[in-house]
């Protein structure tokens, strides 16, 4: 049995040992030499459980509480070593260095982790931070000339973010751009329309990216030579791929309670990364991703990436009512110069989808396609979702 096999165990005789999951895993030989793939799944709300349950256990360290939801709802909360496992983060992936300077972008305050991420790598990389936080549109200029007067190197945000600020700075031919070397992006997709803007247009710009959940904390890593939807897994995370979907083990010996099996909510596949890697985890989009229009279920990220395949189109999101009357929009952001043809696009898009175009029968209101400048940005997170909801007619 490896090292690796015996640690797996270990926590799940760890995640045993809490009241809430005793019965769940009664069928197992603990004792013995019992197969981790008989292992029950968790869930996110057993996440929350079991941290609440790990949160009052003597002998482990100081920790945050941060959360992954909860604008309508109760938060499901976890618990995070203050280290936030950083140490084994830095060993393979290092983005800052000593002179560097951090423009943090990600929104403190109301149980978000970003925020206090960013900070945490950039005091252990030797870096200077910038708590900035989520900046409106009409600022940035002002930011610019502040962010270059003090010496900004680097910038990290959500994908949208970092390429709202970049395509200003090129506009603008800012001066920050002979200085900065680096964008550090996480929480949502990094779409290639960004790619591009680093490697062709501010080539000086390297792109890294990390990917996990406020659960698991961070699982897997890429940086400039990397493809953007490959992310290489760190050793403490076990990472397994079961019909598609991630499923994560947590192995830190720092964890505050047991991850066990995670279903992440993920859809992957393992592949060989752009930089010659080998076993890196490709992302395909979130499970599940499927409402119910016309009649018939839609996966609005389906459509979206044939939007984005458009060579007219930067940037894509789907807007749905449900109800009074239903409809489904699909916003795009033209590329610069570029006039989409969105009566070619939608028929395109109604082409990938027989079910839909069967049961619109010719229903042109309640599908459409809109041109717009910028896609719909959540006030809260700065991030920008796929799927938004329609306001209702007036």
């Amino acid at each position: 049995m490896t090292e690796v096999d015996k640690r797996l165990r270990d926590v799940v005789r760890q995640a045993a040992g809490l009241p809430f999951f005793s019965d769940r895993y009664a069928h197992l030989d603990l004792a013995g030499e019992f197969s981790f793939t008989d292992v029950p799944e968790m869930t996110r709300e057993d996440i929350t459980a079991s941290m609440t349950l790990a949160s009052g256990q003597p002998g482990r360290g100081g920790a945050y509480l941060f959360t992954s939801g909860g604008s309508t709802a109760a938060p499901k909360v976890a618990w995070i070593p203050i280290a936030m496992h950083l140490d084994a983060i830095l060993g393979h992936w290092r983005p800052l260095g000593p002179g560097d300077v951090l423009a943090n972008l990600a929104m403190p305050g109301r149980l978000w982790s970003a925020h206090y991420f960013y900070n945490g790598l950039a005091e252990r990389c030797g870096a200077d931070a910038i708590g900035l936080g989520h900046v409106e549109a009409g600022e940035w200029p002002q930011w610019l000339d502040f962010l270059d007067t003090h010496g900004t190197t680097a910038l990290c945000g959500t994908p949208s973010t970092l390429e709202q600020v970049l395509a200003l700075a090129l506009r603008l031919r800012h001066p920050i751009l002979r200085r900065l070397r680096a964008a550090l992006f996480f929480g949502e997709p990094c779409p290639e329309s960004l790619v591009r803007l680093c490697r062709e247009e501010v080539p000086g710009v390297g792109l890294w990216g990390n990917y996990g959940s406020t659960e698991t904390w961070v699982i897997g890593h890429n940086g400039p030579d990397c493809d953007a939807t490959t992310f290489h897994v760190f050793p403490h995370q076990h990472v397994e791929v079961v019909d598609g979907s991630v499923l994560v083990t947590t192995l830190h010996e720092d964890a505050v309670s047991p991850v066990v099996r995670y279903r992440i909510g993920d859809r992957a596949r393992w592949t060989r990364c752009a930089c010659g890697g080998d076993r890196a985890l490709r992302l395909l989009g979130r499970e599940g991703a499927l409402i119910k229009f016309a009649g018939t279920l839609v996966a609005p990220d389906e459509l979206l990436g044939l939007a984005r395949a458009d060579a007219s189109v930067v940037a894509a999101q789907a807007a749905w009512r449900e109800a009074d009357p239903e409809r489904l929009e699909i916003r795009v952001v033209p590329a610069a110069g570029a006039t989409p043809d969105v009566d070619a696009l939608r028929a395109r898009l109604l082409d990938s989808q027989i079910d839909l175009r069967f049961a619109l029968r010719g229903d042109d209101d309640a599908f459409e396609i809109v041109v717009v400048d910028r896609l719909q940005v959540n006030d809260r997170t700065a991030k920008t979702p796929s799927l938004v909801p329609l306001d209702p007619p007036r």
